[in-house]
C-alpha cells in the first residue's frame, strides 16, 4: 500500500510540474492609457508630461497601441511580443514611424491592481541628455468569452463597388480583436499618385453573432466614425480569413474588405 501512495503522489507531482511548465504566462488584455511622461536620466534634464489618447491591445503573443497626440496627429504600433517576469520585449511589425523596419524595444513592466506602468529605458537623448518614457495605463473590462475574431489581421484587399463601377483601392491595415475589444489602424494614400498618406485608427467595442460583427467606435481620428455603431456582414473562409461587407443605406454603394490573420 505504501508503495502504491508513493507512486501516486509521485505522479501527481509529475503532472502537476508539466502543468506548470505548459501554463504560459502572458499580458493579455486591453488598456487605456492614463499618463504619458518622458523621463530625465541625467542632471539638466526636465521632465514633461504628454496630452494622449491611447488604446493598447495585447493578446497572447501580439500588441497594437494607436492613439492620437493633443495637435491630433496619429501614432500607432504593432509587432509581437514576450514576457519575462517584469521585461517585456517588443518587437515592431508594422508602426506609424518606421513602417515595416526591424526594430525591437526593450520594455520593463509594473503591474498593479487597476493596470500596469511600462518603462522604455534610453528611449531619447536630447542635448546629450538621456531620457525614459513611461507610460501609466488602466485595464478595461474583458469580455471572457472568446471570438473567432480574437488575434491580429492584415487587410489583404478592398474595394467599393457603386452602380456598375468598382473601385480598387490601395492602403496598409491591420486590425486586432481581443475580449470584446478592437482598433484597426491603417496608411493610406491622400493622391493618386501615392507621395501622400496619412494614418488614421478607430477602437472601440465589439459582438461577433450570427454572421453579424456588431461595433461601437468609442475613440478614432475619424471624427465621422466616432460613436457609432455598425453591423457589418462577416463570410468567414476558414478561421484565418474573412470578408466584411458595408453597405451605405443612402447611397447605395458597397465596401468590401478581406483580411487574412497573420500568424
Amino acid at each position: 500500500m505504501k508503495r502504491v501512495l508513493l507512486y501516486a503522489a509521485l505522479l501527481s507531482g509529475i503532472i502537476i510540474g508539466c502543468s506548470k511548465k505548459e501554463k504560459k504566462v502572458t499580458q493579455a488584455g486591453v488598456y487605456e492609457l492614463e499618463k504619458q511622461m518622458v523621463v530625465a536620466k541625467d542632471k539638466g534634464g526636465k521632465d514633461s508630461t504628454y496630452v494622449r489618447s491611447q488604446i493598447k491591445i495585447y493578446t497572447d503573443k501580439y500588441f497594437m497601441y494607436a492613439g492620437m497626440a493633443a495637435d491630433s496627429s496619429v501614432g500607432f504600433g504593432i509587432g509581437t511580443y514576450a514576457l519575462d517576469g517584469k521585461k517585456v520585449t517588443e518587437t515592431n511589425v508594422y508602426s506609424s514611424g518606421i513602417l515595416d523596419s526591424a526594430r525591437t524595444f526593450n520594455l520593463v513592466i509594473t503591474k498593479s491592481d487597476s493596470g500596469y506602468t511600462q518603462v522604455i529605458p534610453d528611449f531619447a537623448v536630447i542635448r546629450g541628455v538621456k531620457y525614459d518614457l513611461k507610460e501609466d495605463y488602466r485595464a478595461l473590462p474583458v469580455e471572457p468569452d472568446t471570438s473567432v475574431l480574437d488575434g491580429l489581421w492584415k487587410m489583404d484587399r478592398t474595394y467599393t463597388i457603386n452602380g456598375k463601377d468598382t473601385t480598387t483601392q490601395i492602403q496598409t491595415q491591420y486590425k486586432i480583436f481581443y475580449g470584446g475589444h478592437f482598433t484597426f489602424i491603417h496608411r493610406y494614400p491622400l493622391d493618386k499618385a501615392g507621395t501622400r498618406y496619412k494614418n488614421g485608427f478607430g477602437t472601440g467595442v465589439f459582438s461577433f453573432r450570427n454572421d453579424t460583427l456588431r461595433e461601437e467606435d468609442e475613440m478614432s481620428s475619424h471624427a465621422v466614425l466616432l460613436n457609432q455603431k455598425f453591423a457589418i456582414k462577416i463570410s468567414m473562409n476558414g478561421n484565418d480569413e474573412y470578408t466584411q461587407v458595408i453597405k451605405n443605406a443612402k447611397t447605395g454603394e458597397q465596401s468590401i474588405e478581406t483580411y487574412r490573420r497573420v500568424r
